[in-house]
């Protein structure tokens, strides 16, 4: 049995062998996790990333040993669930091979169609500065996990605020979370007192606009039980056609 070896650090250039294989750009949630989790590596080239209970990345060089590999990464660490893009195909196949049942957890947009912009004419947008934070932390609804998040998004210009006559009501993030891509996943979070009014549709537009008009490329994803992003993401042009699959094991 091929073992796999607990790694401190991960390869960079395995990662991007991995980055580069796929058919869309990487998905930002799944980076995160990817962030905090443990790298397992094999002698073949092969590796795992798991999170807690769930496998969220597996990459073999070789696909014929692609199942196999799985099969025993899961032997020896014996996670319950692997989150999987439906654009690996490789990693959705083995796991298919293994028996796996899967299921919808998130839709995953990576491309945007023209569309009619209807603007939120009060709301005005503009990048995030340090006396943002306390009031965007305050209508904070487990979107941002801490203040120094906040803080941090903002001093690296990744994040949006937006305020109607003066009140923060809202916010936007574009994360370009490698040079490598040209793709920007962008987020939004609207304060409870200003939601099903179209603003979230109107913060959205505006930061993919801005990303396009730069030459990049926005995507961005959302939960599958979140009906109210999904349809907001829609509303601005984006068009789902990949899922982020978990696969029960």
């Amino acid at each position: 049995m091929s073992r796999f070896t607990l790694s401190l650090d991960p390869s960079p250039q395995l990662r991007q062998r991995y980055l580069k294989s796929l058919e869309e750009p990487q998905e930002f949630f799944l980076e995160e996790m990817v962030g905090f989790g443990e790298f397992w590596t094999n002698d073949d080239g092969s590796y795992g990333v798991t999170n807690g209970t769930s496998l969220v990345e597996f990459f073999s060089p070789e696909p014929e040993n692609s199942t196999r590999l799985l099969r025993s990464l899961h032997d020896q660490h014996g996670f319950s669930t692997a989150l999987v893009k439906s654009f690996d195909r490789a990693f959705v196949q083995s796991c298919q091979k293994l028996g796996w049942q899967g299921s919808v957890g998130g839709f995953l947009f990576r491309k945007r169609e023209a569309c009619t912009h209807i603007t939120f004419n009060s709301a005005e947008i503009s990048a995030a500065i340090p006396t943002d934070v306390e009031p965007l932390w305050e209508i904070n609804e487990d979107f941002f996990e801490s203040q120094g998040e906040i803080a941090a998004l903002a001093s690296r210009d990744m994040l949006w605020t937006v305020k109607i006559v003066g009140e923060i009501v809202g916010c936007g993030v574009s994360n370009r979370f490698s040079e490598d891509s040209d793709a920007v996943d962008i987020g939004m979070m609207v304060a409870p007192g200003f939601r099903c009014r179209g603003l979230g549709t109107h913060i959205v537009s505006e930061i993919a606009n801005k990303i396009e008009l730069a030459g990049l490329r926005p995507i961005c994803g959302c939960g599958a039980s979140n009906i109210a992003s999904k349809a907001t993401l829609e509303k601005a042009g984006f068009v789902s056609e990949h899922q982020l699959i978990s696969f029960a094991v």
